[in-house]
């Protein structure tokens, strides 16, 4: 009697697991929003650490300086992906949106990367053609945030720091 008694306990803690599990409570407009609320805050630490890193003096010569920025913002932006990928899969509706949005932090941070590279080796021409790059897809990964509903993910430093002479 006792193996049959924890053979249910058993049964019915793996259908409790699989059902908090379900597709169903992952709809969950309360799951959506604390999952927005989680992001936001990684993208509110995000801004602020990209903030402090810029308003920091960087040594070295004009392109020096240009590529510890750039190498500063890609490891920023690392951390910030690692973040947001760390909060697993988006609830839905529009989950293919925040998924979107982070294959495009993926994109910036490598551009970024790629910037410092040609700073730090004088290319100027290849490093702008980057900055570029980061502005077309910064619009494209704004879209994807801002359909998902998130509010502080998807805005840049110049739309966080209007209002304030930055």
């Amino acid at each position: 009697m006792g193996r049959t008694r924890y053979a249910a306990l058993a049964a019915l803690a793996l259908v409790l697991a699989l059902t908090s599990c379900s597709p169903r409570s992952h709809r969950s407009p309360a799951a959506k929003e604390a999952f927005v609320n989680s992001a936001d805050r990684i993208c509110a630490d995000h801004l602020q650490a990209v903030l402090d890193w810029l308003g920091q003096p960087k040594p070295g010569s004009n392109y020096q300086q240009l590529a510890t920025q750039d190498e500063g913002i890609f490891r920023i932006m690392s951390t910030s992906i690692s973040g947001l990928e760390g909060l697993g899969r988006a609830p839905d509706p529009s989950g293919d949106a925040f998924r979107g949005y982070v294959k495009t932090l993926k994109a910036r941070a490598s551009l970024y990367r790629l910037a410092g590279v040609a700073e730090a080796h004088r290319d100027a021409v290849f490093a702008v053609q980057m900055q570029r790059r980061v502005d077309q897809i910064d619009a494209l990964g704004d879209g994807y945030a801002h359909g998902y509903g998130l509010r502080i993910c998807g805005i840049g430093a110049r739309d966080a720091t209007k209002g304030l002479g930055a």
